[in-house]
Order: C-alpha cells, then sequence, then structure tokens
C-alpha cells in the first residue's frame, strides 16, 4: 500500500493503483512480490481500477483491498485464471484480449450444453460473436489407437487451410503437405492440431496434439465436437480485431443438448480461412 501511494504521487487516488496519464488516459500498475508491475494503459479510469483487481487475484490471492467488490461475475475469474500462467494472464490484460475471453469463458460456463451462435456482450456492448460452423459425431477410430481425427472433405475444405495441393511439402511420402492450426475450447485454453492430408485414403486429418486433446477431454465413440468461428464485433463492422477458432465438445451423454442449428452467416462466399488464420 505504501509503495503503491509513494508511486502515485500527491495526487488523491480514487482506485487503486491507477495511475492518470498526461494524455488522458489511465495506467494501472501493482506491485508484487516487492516489484512494480506495470499492466498497461486504459480509455478509462474505470478499465484501469479493473484490469488492478483482475491482476491482483493471481499476484495477490484476491488482495482484500480491491477496486469493486466481488459480484457473480468476478468471483468466477479465479477458475478462469487457474487456466492460464502468471505471464500470459499479465498479457491478456496488457494487449485488452482478456475481457473478451473472460466474456467467453462466462458465457460457455453459463450454457453448459452445446454452444450456439452467441453474441457475448460486456458492459450491454457487444464484445464478440462466435457463430458453430459444424460438428462431427467421433468414430471408435477417432479416439482410438491410430491417433487421429477425420475432418469430413466438404468441411476441411471450406473452412482448413488447403493441404491437398500447393503449399508446404510434407517429408513423409504419404502426406502431401501439413500445418499447424490452433484453437481455444470452452475454457479458453489453447490447443495446436498437426492438420495434413493422407494420400493413401484421401483423408484430412488432425494428427500430432489430438490424442492429447482426447485424453484431456475423456473423449469416447458418439460424443461430438463441435467448430466455431469466434470475432469481435467491431472486426465485422471493419474495426480492428482477430478472430480465432474454438473447439467444444458434445458428450453422448447429453444427446437431448445435440444442435442441428444451420449457420447462416459462415462469411464463406469472402474464401475465409476461419481456423489457424487471424483474421483482421
Amino acid at each position: 500500500m505504501q509503495e503503491e501511494n509513494n508511486a502515485a504521487g500527491p495526487l488523491l487516488q480514487k482506485f487503486k493503483g491507477v495511475v492518470p496519464q498526461q494524455n488522458g488516459n489511465w495506467g494501472a500498475q501493482i506491485y508484487a512480490n516487492h516489484q512494480r508491475i506495470w499492466l498497461g494503459t486504459f480509455k478509462s479510469e474505470r478499465e484501469a481500477a479493473m484490469a488492478y483487481d483482475s491482476a491482483s487475484i493471481k499476484l495477490r490471492n484476491g488482495d482484500s483491498h480491491r477496486n469493486f467488490p466481488w459480484n457473480d461475475q468476478t468471483v468466477q475469474e479465479p477458475q478462469f485464471q487457474s487456466h492460464y500462467s502468471t505471464e500470459t494472464m499479465l498479457s491478456m490484460i496488457r494487449d485488452g484480449t482478456y475481457p473478451s475471453r473472460f466474456a467467453t469463458f462466462l458465457s460457455t460456463r453459463q450454457q453448459g450444453g452445446v454452444l450456439k451462435h452467441v453474441t457475448l456482450k460486456d458492459d450491454g456492448k457487444e464484445q464478440l460473436c462466435c457463430t458453430q460452423l459444424f460438428q462431427k459425431e467421433l468414430t471408435p477410430s477417432d479416439v482410438g489407437k491410430l491417433n487421429r481425427l477425420v475432418i469430413p472433405k466438404k468441411h476441411a475444405v471450406t473452412y482448413f487451410p488447403n493441404v491437398c495441393d500447393g503449399g508446404a511439402e510434407s517429408h513423409e511420402e504419404n502426406v502431401s503437405a501439413d500445418v499447424e492450426v490452433a484453437f481455444y475450447d470452452r475454457l479458453m485454453r489453447q490447443w495446436k492440431f498437426r492438420y495434413c492430408y493422407w494420400k493413401s485414403s484421401q483423408s484430412y486429418v488432425f494428427t500430432r496434439g489430438w490424442n492429447r486433446f482426447v485424453k484431456d477431454k475423456k473423449l469416447k465413440a458418439k460424443d461430438t465436437i463441435a467448430f466455431f468461428m469466434c470475432e469481435p464485433v467491431d472486426c465485422r463492422k471493419g474495426g480492428e480485431g482477430e478472430a480465432f477458432g474454438l473447439i467444444d465438445v458434445i458428450y453422448s451423454s447429453d444427446e437431448d443438448t445435440k444442435d442441428e442449428h444451420t449457420v447462416k452467416d459462415l462469411n464463406a462466399e469472402k474464401g475465409l480461412k476461419l481456423f489457424g488464420v487471424l483474421i483482421k
């Protein structure tokens, strides 16, 4: 407390860890382990104060002297942050992606079942839109010793990078090309898979990384995986932002929750490859 007050100088601070900037913005900082950690610059004093509260969860075990009292949403932040390292969490706060990722985490927990086409909001403003692209029911071989997932051709050629012809050649005789694709799950943990085309079976498959996903999610035959595109609403309106792929699981025991939702807004006509590529 004393360190932070000294750093702020004679100015009377309304919020803890918030520092006014000469350009009218607001900076946020926190002290942990006798070190000053800069959290970034924000457009409003409230945003900077919220950044301090979020950082204090990881760095100061919640810090009883928060700027804002716990509510139904922020009480879930410790669980959200448990899936990230301290450095990753701080990076999200600094680059401004923390609020949207936490909003996604809250939305997926509230829905419980399969995700649908949803628009996530923060402070009443639309922030993130997630659109389901397709689902696939897992076969015994998808979760067996072959350690691979077959992607149906009609979906592979529509949403994934081109690995059938062109692109970087693979060193394996049976593989035409391979790329690494990345997805987030409903807990906003990132998963990376090797995606390639097998010439012998003429199949589009996930290989490296898939077995780890199967074990972590305890997948079995008849379970279903669903793929989504999530993007900031500002991105759709021509503003800045990055789209990302999201993968979700529908367990066979939850058969009644399966969604046959028809996606109308896939932007497929734009020729965008939605996974493994950041869309700006």
